[in-house]
């Protein structure tokens, strides 16, 4: 009898799995489900291609240690 209980634990352990995987990656039915859907696609779709949601992607311009004008320049040969 244990090899019985044995295929029954197994059976129910895969049937109780393979419920909650069904569950939890079905397509939602509510109401507003269809409309989410939609949203979210024009979202993407209205993005040009370099950028996201916060902003453009890409490498950032370089930057200068320096904060306000360069100084003007003394001549080197002394102001003669």
């Amino acid at each position: 009898m244990s090899g019985l209980a044995f295929l029954l634990i197994v059976v129910v352990v895969t049937v109780v799995g393979s419920l909650i995987v069904w569950v939890r990656h079905r397509k939602p039915t509510h109401f507003m489900s269809s409309v989410d859907d939609f949203q979210r696609e024009m979202q993407a779709l209205s993005r040009s291609p370099g950028t996201t949601a916060k902003g453009p992607v890409g490498p950032r311009p370089r930057r200068s240690g320096r904060i306000g004008p360069r100084p003007e320049r003394r001549p080197r040969d002394g102001g003669r």
